[in-house]
C-alpha cells in the first residue's frame, strides 16, 4: 500500500467527515414526505365522497352532521396517512438493508460497511462484481476491467491502472467492477460524485405490476363500476317514490361511500410492505413485491452447498504432499509442507479475504510462516475461468530467472496441468476422491516457471507444472439443515443441490444433510451435462438432486430445463456469472455477505445471513402473507354485502333511512384497521408446510371465494333484516332502528372477522391486534349507546331510551363471547 495512508483512516477520522460531508446517498427522489401522503389520502374517492356529504349537509342547513363529517374526513384520513406512513417507514428501513456494501481498511483493518458510510480518504477494497458507490482514485490495481455505462453509455469495459493519467486512473459511482480487483482511496461521495452531478436527469424506472396488482386492480375496477351504477339507480328510485331529490342524493352518496372499494389498495400495500418488514427481520430482504407472491408457489429450491448449507467458515484440516499426510492441530507442521502452504499463500487472494484464503492464512501463521511470502513481488493474477476452475499467480522469486507461477483450485483440473512419476500422482487423485467422499473441501497447489506469462496472465501453452500437493478444508453442514430440508419435503418442495464442489464432496454433504439417501444417490457432473442436449437435461433433471462441478453458465441451462418441467423455481446464487440464472429464475435469491452487489442487483430476495434455513422460512412467510390477503379479501367482500343491504332497505322497502354518511365513517374505522393490520399479524397456519405449493395461475379471489364471501355477507344481512323486523315489530322509533341496524352490523361484522381468522385453520394463537380493536369497539358503542348525547350526533337514540339497554346488553354479552372464543379457540 505505497500511498500515504496505508492503514487508512482512523474511525475518530471517518465519523468526523461523515458529519461533515452526511451519508454517501443521492438525494431520494421516491421517498414520499408527509404531505405528499396526505395529498394522495386525501385525495382519495372515499373522501372526495365524505367532503361531497358534509357539503350537500351545510347546504341544506344541517351545519352539526356538516361538522361531524368534516371532522370524520380528518378520523379517516389520519388512519390512512398513519397506515401509508408506517409503509414509508418500512420501505426506507428495507432500502437501507438493501444498499450496496463495501470492504474498507481502517486503522489498519479490514473492514465490511454499508456504502453509505463511505466518506473522503477511506481506503476502498475494489473487487470483481462489486458496483461501486463513490468515486476514487486508484492505488493499487491487478487487471481491473470496470463496466461505466452507467456513465457513458459506453458499453465495453475499460482497462483502469494505478496512478493512470486521466479517467484511466479513476473509478466513478455506478459502475460495475467486471474484472480484476485493487485499492482505491475515495475522493467524493454522495452528491459529490460525477453520478451524483447528473442524478437529477436519470429517469428512475418504475417497477413492473406484479400479477396480484394487476388482479387487484382489476376487482377494485369491476365493483367500482357496479358501485356506481347501483348508487344512481337507487338514488333515483328513492327520489321518484319519496319525491325528495335530496334524500335521494344522500341514499346514492352513502351507498357509494358503502360500495367504494378503497380498503383493497391499503389491504395491498400495508400487507406485503409489512410482510417484507416480517421477512427481514428472519433475515431475508424482499427486494421485489413479484417475489413475495411467487414464494408460495414455489415447487424446486436451487441452493448452493457452501455457505448455505454449510457455514463457509472454511478452516484447513489436512495436508497431503504426494508422499505423507498432515492433521492441523494435532502437532508441529513438519517442514517438508512448508513449501506447500507457501506455494497456497502465493496463489491466494492479497490479504487472504476469499474463505479459504483465509484459512491458509491461519494455518500459515500458526505454523509461523506469516512472512514467507515477503520476497515474493506479485504480478499479473488470472481468476476462475469457464474451464478453468483454478487461480493463476505470477511472480517474481528472489535470485531465479523469468517468472514463478502459482496455481491454486480443483484438485482434477490442477492434477491435469502436473508431471510427476505416475505413483506419486496416483495417491494424490486417490487421497483427492477419498477425501471430497468424508465431505472435505479439497484444492491442489502447484507451481511451473516460464520466461513469461502468458496473454491476460493465463499459462503458456505446453506448460507442465510441479504438484506441491493437497489440501484439505472441512466446511461443516449448518445445524438447522437436516430440519428445513425434511419441512421442505413435506411442504411438496425439492431442494437441488447446485455446487462448483466435486462430486464426492457434494455428494457427502447431501447425505448429511438428508437431501438424498443412500450412498447410490446420482449426482450429475459439470462435464457430463455439458455432453447432454436439451431434451436429455429435461428429463435428467426430474431425477437428480445433487449437480457437482456446475459453472454459472450450466446453472441457467438447469434452471431453464426445471422451468420446462413446470417447476417454479428459487435460485441462489453470489457471483457476478451467477446473474442470468438469477435473473431468470421465478425467484432469485442473492447472497447477503459473500454476493456480489450485481448478484443482488438481479435477484428479487437477499439472504442476509446466507442460510439456507431462512429460505425456508421465507417460503412459509410467503404462504402466509397469500393466505392472509386471500382472507383479508373474503372478509371485505362480505362485510360490505350487510352494509350495501341495510342502505338498499329504504329504497326497496321504504321506511327511514337506516344508514347515514356518518355511520359508514364508523364502520370505516372499523373495517380498515380489522383488514389491514387484524389479517397481516395472523401468523402462518399450522399446515401451511406440509400441503404441496399452490399453482402458479390458481386466482387470489376466485368466483368461488366470492360466492362464500357473498354467502356469508347474506347470512350477516339477513341477521339484520330479522333485527329490523323484530324492532318495527315493536313500533321503534326511526333513530332506535338506526341503533338497531348499526348494531347488528358491528355485530356481524366482528363474527365475519372471526369467521375469516378460522376458515379451515384451528387456532393456536392470541391475535393482539383483534383484541385490541374488539376492546376499541366495545369502548366506542358504549359512549355511543350509553353517555348521554353522543348517540344523538350520530342520529341515534338518547342514552336514557329503554332501546339502549335492549341494544348494549346483549351486543355487550355477545362481544364478551366472541372475545373469549377468539381466546380459547
Amino acid at each position: 500500500m505505497p500511498d500515504n495512508q496505508p492503514l487508512g483512516l482512523t474511525d475518530d477520522e471517518a465519523a468526523q467527515r461523515l458529519r461533515q460531508d452526511g451519508p454517501n446517498l443521492l438525494p431520494s427522489v421516491s421517498r414520499r414526505g408527509l404531505a405528499r401522503i396526505a395529498w394522495n389520502a386525501l385525495t382519495q374517492p372515499m373522501f372526495v365522497l365524505l367532503l361531497a356529504t358534509a357539503a350537500l349537509y351545510a347546504l341544506l342547513g344541517s351545519l352539526g352532521d356538516a361538522g361531524m363529517l368534516a371532522i370524520s374526513v380528518l378520523l379517516v384520513g389520519g388512519l390512512s396517512i398513519y397506515q401509508e406512513q408506517r409503509t414509508e417507514r418500512v420501505l426506507e428501513a428495507l432500502k437501507d438493508l438493501s444498499s450496496p456494501r463495501c470492504s474498507v481498511v481502517r486503522g489498519g483493518r479490514t473492514l465490511r460497511i454499508a456504502s453509505r458510510e463511505l466518506v473522503r480518504g477511506d481506503r476502498l477494497l475494489v473487487n470483481e462484481g462489486d458496483r461501486l458507490s463513490a468515486d476514487a482514485r486508484l492505488v493499487e490495481a491487478v487487471g481491473l476491467q470496470v463496466d461505466e455505462s452507467l456513465r457513458t453509455g459506453e458499453s465495453m469495459p475499460l482497462g483502469k491502472h494505478a496512478r493512470g493519467e486521466g479517467d484511466s486512473g479513476r473509478l466513478f459511482a455506478g459502475s460495475l467492477v467486471v474484472r480484476g480487483d485493487g485499492v482505491a482511496e475515495v475522493t467524493g461521495t454522495g452528491a459529490h460524485t460525477a453520478l451524483g452531478a447528473i442524478h437529477n436527469s436519470l429517469a428512475q424506472l418504475a417497477p413492473r405490476a406484479s400479477r396480484l396488482q394487476d388482479e387487484l386492480r382489476r376487482l377494485v375496477g369491476r365493483v367500482a363500476w357496479l358501485a356506481a351504477f347501483t348508487c344512481v339507480v337507487a338514488a333515483t328510485v328513492f327520489a321518484l317514490r319519496e319525491g325528495s331529490w335530496t334524500q335521494g342524493l344522500l341514499i346514492g352518496l352513502t351507498l357509494a361511500m358503502s360500495l367504494i372499494p378503497e380498503e383493497f389498495a391499503v389491504v395491498w400495500s400495508v400487507m406485503l410492505a409489512l410482510g417484507s418488514w416480517r421477512l427481514a427481520k428472519s433475515n431475508v430482504l424482499t427486494r421485489q413485491p413479484q417475489a413475495i407472491e411467487a414464494l408460495g408457489t414455489t415447487t424446486v429450491l436451487c441452493v448452493d452447498k457452501t455457505g448455505t448449507l454449510t457455514h463457509n467458515r472454511m478452516a484447513l484440516a489436512v495436508l497431503h504432499d504426494g508422499e505423507a499426510k498432515c492433521k492441523l492441530g494435532a502437532g508441529e507442521l513438519a517442514g517438508r509442507f512448508h513449501r506447500l502452504l507457501s506455494g497456497a499463500l502465493r496463489a491466494g487472494s492479497p490479504g487472504g479475504v476469499e474463505p479459504m484464503d483465509n484459512a491458509v492464512h491461519t494455518a500459515a501463521q500458526a505454523a509461523g510462516l506469516a512472512g514467507v511470502d515477503a520476497a515474493w513481488t506479485p504480478g499479473p493474477r488470472r481468476g476462475i475461468r469457464d474451464g478453468a476452475p483454478y487461480v493463476v499467480h505470477w511472480g517474481q522469486a528472489p535470485g531465479e530467472a523469468g517468472q514463478t507461477v502459482a496455481v491454486k483450485g480443483a484438485a482434477e483440473a490442477v492434477l491435469a496441468l502436473c508431471d510427476a512419476e505416475p505413483a506419486r500422482m496416483r495417491r494424490l487423485r486417490e487421497t483427492a476422491d477419498h477425501w471430497s467422499a468424508a465431505g472435505l473441501r479439497v484444492l491442489a497447489v502447484a507451481e511451473g516457471h516460464a520466461a513469461q506469462a502468458g496473454d491476460d496472465a493465463a499459462l503458456p501453452g505446453g506448460l507442465r507444472l510441479e504438484a506441491l500437493g493437497l489440501l484439505g478444508f472441512m466446511d461443516p453442514l449448518r445445524e438447522e439443515v437436516p430440519g428445513a430440508i425434511q419441512e421442505c419435503r413435506r411442504a411438496g418442495v425439492r431442494v437441488v443441490m447446485i455446487t462448483g464442489d466435486a462430486a464426492l464432496t457434494a455428494r457427502s454433504i447431501a447425505q448429511q444433510a438428508g437431501l438424498v439417501d443412500g450412498g447410490d444417490a446420482k449426482v450429475l457432473t459439470g462435464k457430463a451435462l455439458a455432453a447432454m442436449d436439451d431434451d436429455a437435461l429435461r428429463r435428467c433433471v426430474r431425477e437428480v438432486q445433487v449437480f457437482a462441478r456446475v459453472d454459472p453458465a450450466q446453472k441457467l441451462r438447469i434452471v431453464r430445463a426445471l422451468q420446462q418441467q413446470g417447476d417454479i423455481v428459487a435460485m441462489t446464487g453470489d457471483g457476478v456469472n451467477d446473474a442470468p440464472a438469477l435473473k431468470a429464475a421465478d425467484i432469485g435469491v442473492a447472497m447477503g455477505q459473500r454476493g456480489t452487489d450485481v448478484a443482488r442487483e438481479a435477484a428479487s430476495l437477499v439472504l442476509l445471513d446466507d442460510n439456507f434455513a431462512s429460505l425456508v422460512e421465507a417460503v412459509r412467510a410467503g404462504r402466509r402473507i397469500f393466505t392472509n390477503l386471500r382472507k383479508a379479501l373474503g372478509y371485505l367482500f362480505a362485510v360490505h354485502v350487510p352494509i350495501v343491504g341495510v342502505a338498499l332497505i329504504p329504497v326497496v322497502m321504504g321506511g327511514p333511512v337506516l344508514l347515514l354518511p356518518l355511520h359508514v365513517v364508523l364502520l370505516e374505522l372499523l373495517i380498515d384497521p380489522a383488514c389491514s393490520l387484524v389479517f397481516e399479524a395472523e401468523p402462518a397456519p399450522g399446515d401451511s408446510m406440509t400441503v404441496p405449493p399452490r399453482h402458479r395461475n390458481e386466482a387470489l379471489f376466485s368466483l368461488a371465494s366470492a360466492a362464500r364471501a357473498f354467502a356469508m355477507g347474506a347470512l350477516v344481512f339477513g341477521g339484520v333484516v330479522a333485527v329490523q323486523w323484530v324492532c318495527r315489530a315493536l313500533n321503534a322509533t326511526h333513530e332506535e332502528l338506526r341503533m338497531a341496524s348499526l348494531g347488528s352490523i358491528v355485530l356481524g361484522n366482528l363474527v365475519l372477522l372471526l369467521w375469516f381468522r378460522w376458515a379451515g385453520v384451528r387456532l393456536a394463537h392470541t391475535n393482539t391486534v383483534f383484541h385490541a380493536l374488539l376492546i376499541g369497539v366495545c369502548v366506542v358503542w358504549g359512549l355511543l349507546t350509553v353517555v348521554p348525547g353522543v348517540g344523538s350526533i350520530f342520529g341515534l337514540p338518547a342514552a336514557s331510551s329503554p332501546w339502549a339497554m335492549w341494544v348494549v346488553l346483549p351486543a355487550g354479552w355477545a362481544l364478551w363471547r366472541l372475545y373469549a372464543a377468539s381466546r380459547q379457540h
